[in-house]
């Protein structure tokens, strides 16, 4: 699909963009960049899927990932929900690294406590209910590759234990087993928290900070603190989207019906008499760029698919140069940010006493457990909130000292309740 973006300056010219391609090898994203006068390799913005950019945050991170990646120390990502630390340990630390084995990646968010074990060291048949067959864990599929743990905050202390041994091992023994079988990937880990203060605070174990290293502990920044590279992550963005192929026969459609659609090339959908060009006046631009971003590359992803989608709604006009044009208008850029941008809940404020009052909304329901359960849902978002998404202080609040946070976060998740979204309107409040 040839595709060019472009924005739309003061003076009215189009600025092009043709170089922008967000599937291109390494060398090909060489290649074009020296086609321009005065490139030079460093001032490649672009490496494959990874877009670098020009903010000297990123020019950091890219030199230290790109020696970490070559080396066997495991690695610890930090950053803000969204800001790509699995993209990063996919397309930069395990695909440079030369590893003959897999990669294999685990949320381990989304685990419970009672299945964590199983779902790291593996289990025998019958070990647990359940457990109908023998089945290996994320470490044995990931051997002689890259192991990667996303959100490794969330492990309770005995899973934290186990792990240290199997890290200062380079084996595990399943659940139910006594064989202990070769288990020694590169660990790439990942939070969204301050470890090193979970640390201090005696929630996560110092001696298995200590052997996650962190000395190759790596903070990737959020879009917040990329301003200089936002035209570009736009623009980038949008060219990801339109040659996703998703939208492919939505453009199909709208190419169709646009003034030149007989010149149209298929199957493919770009036109004869130039590019199929994205418009975004300036002013969107500048209103995209002062946008916070809470939820990063992951809401600019899912922005730029919706700005296509609503925008290719609109009837086709012609460009000054012979394109196809897709305009996306300045009051579609605001009513898509006004619509992400949802307010997060009324903390909830302490009496006297030490209790909890917040005010509720209380909605009809079909059932009294309906009911019941949009109400919880609503204190549970107020009380992460005024925690400021500390979920070891949410259980003490609730259930008393020594209670595990593990039990507010599968409460959480049973409730459609998703610690991605509730930090990344965290941050948002913060910002």
């Amino acid at each position: 699909m040839g595709t060019a973006l472009a924005i739309e300056d003061p003076t009215g010219e189009i600025r092009r963009v043709p170089h922008l391609d967000a599937v291109a090898p390494p060398e090909r994203a060489h290649e074009d960049r020296g086609a321009h006068d005065g490139a030079n390799d460093d001032e490649i913005l672009q490496e494959g899927p990874v877009f670098w950019g020009r903010s000297a945050a990123m020019g950091e991170l890219r030199r230290r990932l790109t020696v970490l990646a070559r080396s066997p120390l495991p690695v610890l990502l930090e950053g803000e929900t969204g800001t790509g630390k699995s993209f990063l340990a996919e397309h930069v630390l395990h695909a440079r690294s030369g590893a003959k084995g897999p990669l294999v990646v685990t949320d381990l968010s989304t685990i419970p406590d009672s299945l964590m074990p199983a779902h790291l060291f593996g289990a025998r048949r019958g070990s647990y209910t359940g457990s109908v067959d023998d089945h290996p864990g994320v470490f044995e599929q990931a051997h002689a590759g890259t192991l990667f743990l996303d959100e490794i905050a969330n492990l309770d202390a005995d899973t934290q234990r186990r792990l240290l041994l199997v890290l200062e091992r380079g084996t595990v023994t399943r659940l139910g087993d006594s064989k202990a079988r070769p288990a020694a990937p590169r660990i790439v880990a990942a939070t969204n928290l301050d470890i090193a203060q979970l640390v201090r605070e005696g929630r996560f174990r110092h001696d298995l900070y200590a052997r996650l290293n962190p000395a190759t502990r790596v903070r990737v920044p959020s879009l917040r603190e990329r301003k200089e590279d936002l035209p570009d992550l736009i623009r980038f963005a949008f060219a990801d989207a339109l040659r996703s192929g998703t939208l492919l026969p939505l453009a199909r459609a709208w190419l169709a019906r646009s003034p030149a659609a007989d010149d149209l090339d298929s199957p493919t959908v770009s036109h004869r008499h130039g590019p199929f060009a994205v418009l975004l006046p300036e002013r969107a631009l500048q209103r995209l760029s002062i946008h916070h971003w809470p939820g990063n590359h992951r809401e600019l992803k899912l922005f730029a698919a919706n700005a296509l989608v609503f925008s290719l709604m609109q009837p086709p006009v012609r460009g000054g140069r012979a394109s196809a044009t897709l305009t996306v208008s300045e009051r579609l850029v605001d009513q898509l940010l006004d619509v992400a941008s949802v307010p997060p809940a009324s903390p909830p404020s302490a009496t006297p006493s030490g209790e909890r009052r917040i005010e509720v909304a209380l909605k009809s329901g079909r059932t009294f457990a309906e009911i019941s359960a949009d109400v919880e849902r609503q204190y549970l978002t107020a009380l992460f909130h005024a925690h400021g998404g500390d979920l070891g202080r949410m259980a003490v609040e609730l259930f008393g000292p020594g209670a595990n946070r593990r039990k507010v976060h599968l409460r959480m998740n049973q409730l459609g309740l998703r610690l991605r979204s509730l930090r990344g309107a965290i941050n948002s409040s913060a910002s």
